[in-house]
């Protein structure tokens, strides 16, 4: 009976861990996104669509990233350099809410934003581009994608060899007896079909023995005679 009562169920912690995480993206994301906007005019309306967009996928990219590594980065390369990716991005997420934040406090009340922040300030945005780089390089490392790619230099390499051998068998002896022969048998085949341009005359052959000479042709009628009067 205690053993069935203190059973080992992990799910219900699992979900209430996935809601925080997701609750504290989504607030660090607004943040960054509010934060991106005060650089465009407020009539720039594909500008600032863009922008909350990249925003979006920012924020959705730091909860891909656990998904990967509990579901598909297994390979010991590919899931180090998605942990390397991933709390790469945790650490730029955390500066960027961090000066979004002092930058708005400094907008909104009398704050004085620290020097470092305003440097930092139109670096912010690296943001997208380091995400673009992280999901890039960990596609490219990913296992299947390197079996793939070893499949076709193998096939490359292979098709490349038979290429070589059959240049080799080309300027061989053999080579050289197969091509005459086929040579021949082209001109000898040439030579049945038209016989220096001359075809047989009608639909049917006429058989011609060589041996029998030219028979002359004899009239089958009567040259009528005209008589003279």
């Amino acid at each position: 009976m205690n053993e069935n009562q203190n059973k080992y169920n992990p799910k219900p912690a699992m979900i209430f861990a996935s809601v925080v995480y997701c609750g504290v993206v989504l607030a660090a994301t607004t943040l960054f996104i509010s934060f991106v906007l005060t650089a465009f005019p407020a009539d720039a309306y594909l500008s600032r669509l863009v922008m909350v967009i990249g925003g979006l996928l920012i924020g959705a990219s730091s909860i891909a990233f656990p998904v990967a590594l509990h579901t598909w980065t297994i390979e010991k390369t590919h899931r180090a350099w998605t942990s390397v990716f991933y709390y790469g991005e945790v650490g730029i997420m955390a500066v960027n809410t961090v000066v979004a934040f002092m930058s708005l406090l400094g907008q909104h009340t009398g704050y004085i934003v620290p020097e470092w922040a305003l440097l930092y300030e139109p670096f912010s945005v690296g943001a997208i581009v380091y995400t673009l780089f992280a999901w890039g390089t960990t596609f490219l490392l990913d296992p299947a994608h390197k079996r793939t790619q070893q499949t076709r230099q193998l096939k490359d390499e292979y098709e490349s060899e038979v290429a070589k051998k059959r240049m080799e068998f080309l300027h061989s002896i053999e080579g050289e007896q197969t091509i005459a022969a086929a040579a021949a048998a082209d001109i000898q085949t040439m030579l049945l079909e038209q016989r220096n341009g001359k075809k047989h005359f009608g639909s049917q052959e006429v058989a011609v023995n060589p041996e029998v000479g030219f028979v002359k042709k004899e009239a089958v009628t009567e040259v009528p005679k005209i008589e003279r009067p």
